[in-house]
């Protein structure tokens, strides 16, 4: 499926597009003609991700380094890109902070909490009233499936998934007669640094298959393109979200528990 200029525009914007699922909807995009605004924190892993589109697919790109998780974030960007005439909002940037809530210091939550809510809450404001006023846009949030219930051990990265996906299914509705598009996508278990270089817990080890992030991102734009309110990447992925209905919020919220507290150390449980 082509993503051309004539549906969203010529500039997509993808917070974190240096590495993860991030990058690959900037794969992706830029093989569809898209010219990229790459977001990231880290300039030169920011500058490597867009010279690196701009030589294998031939479109622009524009570095914006920035701290998604600064207050002033929204400012900075808006001063980066204002030149840009951006059609195509992909929000991906995130965090996590493993282990019992009682046991992650509370700063790292409380920017966890900014990065993975006000940051897109921001960003989906500006945009969405840009693209409202043009009649015609995208907006594509990256949620989580742990945001399908109270995941035990990822209790705060939980919650704020789950902002994202009500915030998100919510715009959907509220943008219909726009010519906005708006999707939430639900990545499972994701082959990304995120997963893979997390030294203090096993990620990695979870029983369940990870996914490319290649994979995810055309699952997110495809759902995108029909103006989907949400969509769970993956077939098992939503096997066992389906599962999570059946047994309901506790016996799933239990279920998580158990598969969490089995690969979590001691030291970041409560007993």
């Amino acid at each position: 499926m082509k993503y051309t200029e004539s549906r969203y525009g010529p500039w997509a914007l993808v917070t974190g597009a240096n590495s993860g699922i991030g990058a690959a909807f900037a794969e992706n995009l830029a093989s569809q003609g898209y010219n990229i605004a790459v977001v990231g924190r880290r300039a030169d892993a920011v500058q490597a991700k867009a010279d690196h589109l701009a030589e294998v697919y031939s479109v622009d790109t524009q570095t914006v380094v920035v701290d998604p998780s600064a207050p002033d974030f929204l400012t900075q960007l808006i001063e980066q890109t204002k030149s840009l005439e951006i059609g195509l909002l992909v929000s991906n940037a995130g965090d996590d902070a493993m282990g019992a809530l009682l046991r992650v210091e509370l700063p790292e939550l409380k920017r966890m909490l900014r990065l993975n809510t006000q940051t897109h809450l921001e960003l989906i404001h500006h945009f969405g009233r840009l693209f409202e006023q043009r009649g015609s846009g995208g907006i594509l949030i990256v949620s989580s499936t742990a945001g399908l219930q109270g995941t035990p051990f990822v209790g705060n990265y939980a919650g704020t998934k789950s902002y994202l996906l009500n915030i998100g299914m919510a715009l959907n509705y509220e943008m219909r007669g726009t010519g906005v598009d708006v999707t939430v996508v639900l990545p499972g278990p994701t082959k990304t640094p995120g997963l893979i270089e997390k030294p203090a817990i096993p990620l990695h080890s979870l029983p369940a298959p990870k996914m490319s992030p290649e994979a995810v991102a055309k699952i997110g734009l495809r759902a995108l393109a029909k103006n989907k309110p949400f969509v769970i990447a993956g077939v098992l992925n939503r096997m066992v979200a389906n599962m999570g209905v059946l047994l309901g919020k506790v016996r799933a919220r239990n279920l998580w528990g158990a598969v969490m507290k089995g690969i979590v150390p001691t030291k970041l449980r409560l007993r």
